[in-house]
């Protein structure tokens, strides 16, 4: 099954650029062409009889037309193939595209979240203040230091990734234990 539609296929990609070798090439407006060759694209139901050397003559005809038209083929595929290669060249050149920026509608659907859960957006932490058999909004992510948080009391400012190191404290002196 598969070889069958790799055949069709191939089939296919011959026929369509021939077609669209033909669509491009200019069409002479009166297209002479000699006598024999007339006759050769006669239909057999018009009742023309050839003799051997016009059967001959026209088998030659067609032939040459059937190689033309591989030539044509071939011509375009190595073209669609070239094409093809140049536009991977120019997306292989550009950056990647940036990621989504990540926001509270990223958490909104993950049905996961409980009161109190802490969310990083790129707008900074948010805390989830809604119900956990509700559909969350947007309004149910609140800063850490909000009113509404159940983490005020323990909200600092952020400080980033690496905040700065502040200087330790002497350890404590040890105390010895009296008897």
């Amino acid at each position: 099954m598969g070889r069958a539609l790799r055949i069709i296929a191939s089939s296919l990609v011959l026929l369509s650029g021939a077609a669209q070798a033909a669509a491009l090439e200019p069409a002479a407006p009166y297209q002479t062409l000699p006598a024999g060759d007339a006759l050769c694209d006669a239909e057999p139901g018009e009742g023309v009889a050839l003799n051997e050397d016009q059967q001959r003559h026209c088998q030659a005809f067609r032939q040459s037309r059937v190689e033309e038209t591989r030539r044509r083929n071939r011509e375009r595929v190595r073209q669609v193939i070239e094409e093809n290669r140049q536009r991977r060249e120019r997306e292989a050149s550009l950056p990647p595209p940036p990621p989504p920026p990540v926001t509270v509608e990223t958490f909104m659907d993950a049905g996961s979240l409980s009161y109190g859960d802490v969310v990083v957006t790129d707008r900074g932490p948010r805390v989830f203040i809604g119900k956990p058999m509700e559909a969350a909004t947007p309004e149910d992510f609140v800063a850490i230091d909000s009113p509404r948080s159940p983490h005020r009391a323990r909200a600092t400012q952020f400080d980033g990734a690496f905040p700065e190191r502040r200087p330790a404290r002497p350890p404590a002196p040890r105390q010895q234990r009296q008897p």
